[in-house]
């Protein structure tokens, strides 16, 4: 049964934005994380700061969960979307993951309380800390690949924003595509985690902004649910 995959042109050049604008957001949640491994990265009689190599690697392990996260949902909303092809199911699949993007965003922008503060204090920090004794142990080019991919799993409302469009890009494969696109943007920002001061950092806002674009990838979703459940007429931007 055919299906339509709402097209994704337009939302990843603002998922890109976001996650460039919002990965300053990563300063507060991620940067004692990744200090932690920075610091255990470099030999003591070494460079100040992890080598290009080492940084790569750790990016690596964040953008392979982020595309793994996108398949995940991509391929339990492709099979949303062709289940409910004929009953036009999918305009309100689309509705419904526009609302969690909206609701995200909303969150990062500080509109509305963070839902990701719920998961840091349900204790989850003790699976990362005892993650990240696994993955320092591990052999030496392993090592930050695999602590990448641990702070791929951190609660975030900008990653969870992402996902939620991720869900209905028509198929795994798509849905991978959208979360690499969305999570190339936040790879200048840990780059400078590792070689900045976090205090510098801070002074960039821009979570604020990246907030506000992924709620607009929310109401694009929703008026595109809303077209194809036939309420509204479809548009070039829709």
């Amino acid at each position: 049964m055919h299906h339509h995959a709402l097209p994704a042109s337009g939302d990843l050049i603002l998922l890109f934005f976001a996650s460039f604008l919002g990965s300053a957001h990563c300063v507060g949640m991620c940067g004692p994380y990744v200090a932690m491994c920075a610091a255990r990265l470099v030999p003591a009689a070494a460079r100040p700061v992890p080598s290009v190599a080492t940084r790569i690697l750790f990016n690596l392990g964040r953008l392979a969960v982020y595309a793994a996260i996108g398949a995940f949902v991509g391929g339990f909303g492709q099979v949303a979307l062709a289940a409910g092809a004929g009953a036009r199911l999918g305009g309100l699949v689309a509705v419904v993951a526009g609302a969690v993007a909206i609701a995200f965003g909303l969150a990062l922008a500080g509109i509305l309380p963070d839902p990701a503060v719920v998961l840091h204090r349900a204790g989850i920090d003790v699976l990362i800390r005892g993650g990240a004794r696994e993955a320092l142990a591990a052999p030496r080019f392993l090592s930050p690949i695999l602590l990448g991919a641990l702070q791929g799993t951190f609660p975030c409302a900008l990653v969870y924003g992402a996902a939620a469009r991720a869900s209905v890009a028509g198929s795994a494969g798509s849905g991978a595509v959208v979360m690499l696109v969305f999570g190339l943007g936040t790879v200048p920002a840990i780059f400078a985690l590792s070689s900045i001061s976090p205090a510098a950092l801070r002074r960039v806002r821009g979570w604020r902004w990246a907030g506000l674009l992924i709620a607009a990838v929310g109401v694009l979703l929703i008026l595109r649910g809303l077209a194809a459940l036939g309420i509204l007429a479809h548009s070039m931007f829709w």
